[in-house]
């Protein structure tokens, strides 16, 4: 009951719509109806900029963070650890709060894996920060910063759970960004700086 308890609490911590929120209270908009529709912080940024993005982020990440490295020091590396880290991202992704409509669990994602493998993190967002760089576009990053922190997990991790579970979540990052992936391929995917008009 107790384990049931805490994956309802990790689901619903996951599910609070930062970006629908942060852009609703400054904006006075639906974030849905603007940008990608997406709510998650890239769209946001586009909204407010970049200390908007920054702020949704922030709270995405300590959205997975939290639940993730609480129950990792207090129950350890096992598989319940997992799937209160899967809460997270799915309460992100599907939040209860907006019909089950929500981000892409990139920000979610990243506080997820801050606390499960922080050097992996780390490859995968100097990937991040390579492809934003060169091509000015977030949806790219993102799905080669999920392409190599899997990658880096098979390469450098013991725990085949990790593994199986980093792989499967970046299957699922890069499913969320199929629209994005349609856009990069046909040219018409917004780059960083790009705002909207409301």
């Amino acid at each position: 009951m107790k384990s049931i308890i805490l994956l309802i609490a990790a689901y619903l911590i996951g599910s609070i719509p930062t970006a629908y929120l942060v852009v609703k209270l400054i904006k006075g908009v639906d974030i849905r109806t603007v940008g990608s529709g997406n709510v998650g912080a890239t769209n946001a940024g586009r909204v407010l900029g970049f200390y908007g993005f920054l702020l949704v982020f922030i709270i995405d990440m300590l959205k997975g963070f939290l639940p993730v490295y609480l129950t990792k020091l207090f129950f350890g590396d096992t598989l319940f650890l997992y799937i209160v880290a899967l809460c997270t991202i799915l309460g992100h992704t599907f939040t209860i709060f907006l019909n089950f409509k929500g981000g892409k669990g990139v920000a979610t994602g990243v506080g997820v894996y801050l606390a499960l493998s922080p050097l992996n993190l780390l490859y995968a967002f100097i990937a991040f920060i390579l492809m934003v760089g060169i091509f000015r576009m977030v949806s790219l990053g993102s799905i080669v910063g999920a392409i190599v922190l899997s990658a880096t997990m098979w390469l450098g991790e013991q725990s085949i759970i990790l593994k199986i579970f980093t792989t499967l979540l970046a299957i699922f990052v890069i499913y969320k960004h199929k629209e994005n992936i349609k856009r990069i391929i046909n040219g018409t995917e917004k780059k960083i700086g790009e705002k909207v008009n409301i």
